[in-house]
């Protein structure tokens, strides 16, 4: 992840700016050919609590809240949680604008999931937040993260253009709308979202899986769960 100079924005900030944006992209990724909810349904641990970690909008905040008696949905971005609370408020979720560091087991107790969805690559290095998320998982409970892949060609010229029309595509394919694919462009086309993709690259797979097993013996790497995305699962012992 490379640096941010010291009077730049931070990543909520720069997520500030296009959090309407990044709900219109986050909404061509719900499809009934692809539903993660029965995913989820079928592969998370049973229990009370549950924490969408990075939860943007909510979109997979209110999936949890399904199978969860309480469950809290944190972001460091406020007009991400501004969306959350309007668009997806349910009376066992609370929304709260806090940074992934913030929350700890000393303030806010463990949690039977502990789960983020396009959020964690953009929290610090793998060695740093791994162990940090990880420990707020209660014995039995699990860590699942789903996570974008590097682009084979990242860094060449033109790999900003070629990953906006691969996504776009991807968008088509789990939709079958154009209008999906043209939210995606007009996101990726944004300033804040080049430089949100500069200071926060995405693993290739080895990397995913070679951090992910260094941090958290035992990781289990799920394969086609969600298009374009990597899984990693990740169970506490019970004992």
């Amino acid at each position: 992840m490379a640096a941010a100079k010291p009077d730049a924005p931070t990543i909520a900030e720069l997520f500030d700016e296009i959090a309407e944006l990044y709900e219109e992209f986050s909404g061509t990724l719900d499809s009934a050919e692809h539903p993660l909810s029965e995913w989820m349904a079928a592969h998370l641990p049973r229990g009370r609590r549950a924490l969408d970690i990075g939860c943007g909008a909510g979109r997979y905040t209110v999936m949890l809240a399904a199978l969860y008696d309480e469950v809290v949905g944190a972001d460091a971005a406020p007009a991400m949680i501004d969306i959350a609370r309007r668009e997806r408020p349910r009376p066992n979720v609370r929304y709260q604008v806090r940074d992934a560091f913030d929350v700890t087991p000393a303030k806010d107790g463990l949690f039977d999931v502990v789960f983020g969805f396009s959020s964690v690559f953009l929290m610090g290095a793998p060695r740093v937040i791994l162990p940090h998320l990880a420990a707020l998982v209660a014995p039995g409970g699990a860590f699942v993260v789903f996570e974008p892949q590097r682009p084979a060609d990242y860094g060449d010229e033109n790999w900003r253009i070629n990953f906006a029309f691969q996504i776009a595509r991807t968008a088509y394919d789990v939709t079958g709308r154009l209008e999906s694919s043209i939210n995606v462009l007009r996101l990726f086309g944004h300033r804040n979202w080049t430089e949100i993709s500069e200071r926060s690259a995405p693993m290739n797979g080895p990397e995913f899986r070679r951090e992910y097993t260094a941090a958290l013996p035992g990781t289990v790497f799920m394969e086609n769960v969600f298009p374009g995305l990597l899984t990693a699962y990740w169970r506490r012992a019970t004992g």
